[in-house]
């Protein structure tokens, strides 16, 4: 399934074929159709993928996508924006950290690329050690939620204490690759010699870690350009658990009924987000290696402002008239129904038959006098099911 050619004339897939066909024949040959598209990718003239797959750099490289003089086409591009300023974003708790920190000191014990795993196991310890300190400074927002926030020159500020620095953090970067480098040995296998491969970090760790690489590179690239354009939130909530099921002496589960006390529990999460606010932060990304990039949506209007969002200026800009004349659209609102009665949605007022008979008659008589058909929407499913009903009736 690898190449285009065997799924032409082998399997007979010469039209254009998408991800149901592709499935459908895995099945058939008992291979994997995700892997299959990985291999088929290198070779097509025309890739379809989401928007996180362009935007968001840590996919980008477990893809192996390579933008590099490359012509993306984004349709649908005015929901961009919000997806760039998730891909330059992270979130981690407390326990995702203390995790890493200990898997990290974990290698060094053992003697796995120590020199390496110490400069990250001391950047660990940095970032635990000022969460810790911050967390006896969080402000109360709502019922049993506090936080901080601070601003991204403030936290570089935090971070130069912690020895964290653009200089310090090119060396941390170098020191991850190292120890994710996949290297053999001499080692003893059963009382032989035999290569063996050097151990790693697991996949949840290098998430962590290469997550928080991600942000902290952004927030100290090009001389510190986008740090204005980034907060940094420490929230303190609360998360009840359940505790599991333990058997007793004799190895057996109680019945639910006959439980003795309430097994959940409260407990304390600490919460770290990067937040990025402006999408220009991760189309940089973009817009400085492509060949050229074309956007295409009904909505991008106004123009300038769209381009200001992005940090890029388009040298080429189509903006069509609409296909209704002027002539044709009315827009308005109206306060009241035929029988006078306010169109007021709350909930109190949604529950009572006269505001959906009100609702009712209204689209009736609009019905009666528009023509070839009206698009309505309601505030819930609730409301659109009484009134279709009222409609009915």
């Amino acid at each position: 399934m690898r190449e285009q050619s065997t799924l032409q004339w082998d399997h007979g897939m010469l039209q254009a074929w998408d991800i149901e066909d592709l499935v459908r024949l895995g099945n058939k040959l008992r291979s994997c159709s995700y892997y299959a598209a990985r291999e088929l990718m290198q070779g097509a003239s025309i890739v379809f993928c989401p928007y996180n797959y362009l935007l968001d750099p840590l996919i980008r490289e477990s893809m192996d996508i390579n933008l590099s003089g490359q012509i993306v086409v984004l349709d649908e591009a005015h929901n961009i924006e919000d997806c760039a300023r998730e891909s330059a974003s992270y979130t981690l708790n407390q326990t995702q950290l203390l995790a890493a920190r200990e898997e990290v000191e974990g290698m060094v014990t053992y003697n796995i690329r120590p020199a390496n795993h110490k400069a990250l196991l001391a950047f660990c310890c940095s970032l635990l050690n000022w969460l810790q300190e911050s967390s006896s400074e969080l402000k109360q927002r709502e019922f049993e939620s506090s936080c901080k926030v601070w601003t991204g020159r403030e936290v570089l500020a935090v971070f130069h204490r912690l020895g964290i620095t653009a200089e310090t953090f090119s060396l941390l970067q170098r020191h991850l690759l190292a120890v994710l480098e996949k290297e053999e040995r001499a080692g003893l296998v059963r009382g032989r010699e035999e290569m063996v491969q050097v151990p790693t970090i697991s996949s949840s760790t290098q998430s962590v870690l290469k997550s928080l690489f991600m942000v902290i590179e952004y927030l100290y690239r090009q001389d510190c350009r986008f740090a204005d354009d980034y907060r940094v939130a420490l929230q303190q909530t609360y998360t009840w658990t359940t505790a599991p099921d333990l058997p007793d002496a004799q190895g057996f589960f109680s019945r639910p009924q006959r439980r003795r006390g309430n097994t959940r529990t409260k407990s304390l999460v600490h919460t770290l987000s990067f937040w990025c606010l402006n999408p220009a932060v991760a189309f940089s990304d973009l817009s400085g290696s492509v060949h050229s990039i074309v956007l295409t949506s009904g909505t991008l209007s106004p123009m300038a402002s769209f381009s200001s969002e992005l940090g890029v200026k388009f040298s080429i800009q189509l903006e069509a008239s609409h296909v209704i004349s002027k002539s044709q659209v009315w827009v308005g609102t109206i306060g009241m129904g035929p029988q006078g009665r306010k169109l007021c949605a709350t909930f109190q007022h949604a529950e009572t038959f006269a505001f959906q008979d009100e609702v009712g008659t209204l689209l009736l008589k609009v019905c009666q006098a528009v023509s070839r058909g009206v698009l309505c929407f309601l505030p819930s499913y609730k409301v659109d099911q009484k009134t279709t009903v009222k409609l009915g009736t």
